[in-house]
């Protein structure tokens, strides 16, 4: 498969392949934790040595999104020892998968680390909503500083010893004020949900050879999740339930992922913009819509690929950390649009479907990563193929009813400025409640 660079002047289709490769990445654990073991890791490899001490300053929602989560490989949770594994063990040049090598020893290692040479902060004066990591690494060479921004492995500046080794200049999205970045610049705001239709429907097959892989990744978290019983154990209980067949396997096998994943299973996810739960859920249940109904792999991969780019552009819109819960809205939408393209193929139908999904998940909180995304998951999952059902047959929101506007479009703007607008205080809110809760 090539890989486009966004140099030069590239077609829409070889656009929105590049945003696709970009943003549809293995990650090794949750992509909270993992970012602050990539930032850590990032400022430690720039000086080298041996880390005497590391300082570590976060925005409220990373902070959030890392404390009740496994770490893979270990037995530990939290935002703490992923820094102090980041310190002793991991390997900025995997990215997302920075953690990979991960031993029992460097456990025992980062454990004691934790105690004496680590010191974490909150910042709580991030104007916006969204990513912000900024780490400090102290060691035999000297002072390594790294500033991670907007998205979970995006590196904008790098320095040694106060001397600057890397700065990503504004015109490349990034500034280095202790704010959250937005999304506006985002290439993918410049498409239209057409758009997407018509490169998921015309793109040459073996192009999207990758979300085979993707899906086939996710699957294996849910088989783990299922065979092991991992975290509450949401997929084996859905398993349980009587019903559709597709219906209730189609939230198992999703909340089996994230049961897996959540509880630090050492097996990575294929994520979608930035997040492994994300990717988990826009993608799964379009496996087993599939697998019902007797679709080919050529249908499914198509499928797939809109709900990618929806999840990719509705996370742009709402922030990619944000008090609304992208796993139930972003890839709830792309849920719903894959799960009409899959069944009726026309676009007529994913718009109805999109408006019945926003008109009645938008606005879901996301209250921090933790075992129970795994019912959040399942429950976004039902709901969007409830919604392409309802479309399919007829039935859908009005237009200007509520938060669903004219046409699909419209609607996702409108949610992205609520969330972007909106619940800046309501995520604050949150964030405090849970973080205060566990000092």
């Amino acid at each position: 498969m090539k890989n486009f660079t966004m140099q030069g002047d590239l077609n829409m289709d070889e656009k929105l392949l590049y945003i696709l490769q970009k943003e549809v990445k293995p990650a090794l654990g949750c992509t909270g934790p993992t970012s602050v073991s990539f930032a850590v890791s990032a400022a430690k490899d720039a000086v080298g040595g041996n880390v005497n001490f590391v300082k570590l300053i976060v925005d409220r929602d990373t902070y959030k999104n890392s404390v009740s989560v496994g770490i893979p490989g270990t037995s530990q949770e939290g935002v703490e020892i992923a820094a102090a594994l980041g310190a002793i063990c991991g390997n900025s040049k995997l990215g997302l998968e920075v953690l990979k090598n991960v031993k029992k020893e460097d456990e025992i290692s980062a454990k004691k680390f934790v105690e004496n040479n680590l010191k974490v902060e909150i910042d709580w004066n991030t104007k916006e909503i969204g990513l912000f990591i900024e780490a400090f690494v102290e060691t035999s060479n000297g002072l390594g500083h790294a500033v991670v921004s907007q998205t979970h492995t995006n590196v904008v500046l790098i320095e040694v010893n106060n001397k600057i080794i890397y700065k990503k200049e504004k015109n490349e999205n990034s500034s280095l004020v202790k704010t959250a970045e937005n999304d506006e610049n985002d290439e993918i705001r410049k498409y239209k949900i057409k758009d997407f239709y018509d490169f998921a429907k015309n793109v040459p097959i073996n192009k999207l050879s990758f979300i085979k892989e993707a899906i086939d990744m996710n699957k294996l978290l849910a088989e783990a999740g299922l065979k092991k019983h991992l975290g509450a154990d949401f997929g084996n209980t859905f398993m349980k339930l009587k019903g559709s067949t597709e219906y209730i396997k189609a939230k198992a096998y999703t909340a089996a992922a994230s049961d897996a994943r959540m509880s630090g299973e050492n097996l990575s996810a294929m994520s979608c913009a930035s997040s492994g739960n994300v990717g988990i859920t826009a993608s799964l249940p379009l496996l087993i819509i599939s697998e019902e109904n007797n679709k080919n792999e050529e249908e499914l991969l198509r499928s797939v690929c809109i709900s990618f780019l929806l999840t990719i552009y509705i996370k742009s819109n709402i922030g990619r950390l944000s008090a609304m819960c992208a796993c139930a809205i972003a890839a709830g939408v792309g849920v719903a649009a894959g799960s009409a393209y899959l069944l009726d193929g026309s676009y007529e139908k994913i718009e109805l479907s999109i408006k019945n999904i926003v008109g009645s998940l938008g606005g879901v909180l996301c209250d921090g990563a933790k075992l129970g995304c795994a019912l959040k998951l399942s429950t976004a999952v039902g709901v969007a193929i409830e919604s392409a059902y309802l479309a399919i047959n007829g039935g859908a929101i009005p237009s200007n009813n509520g938060i669903v506007c004219s046409n699909a479009d419209e609607t996702l703007i409108m949610l992205g400025k609520i969330a972007r607008e909106g619940m800046i205080d309501t995520d604050r809110t949150i964030c405090k409640a849970i973080i205060e809760r566990r000092n």
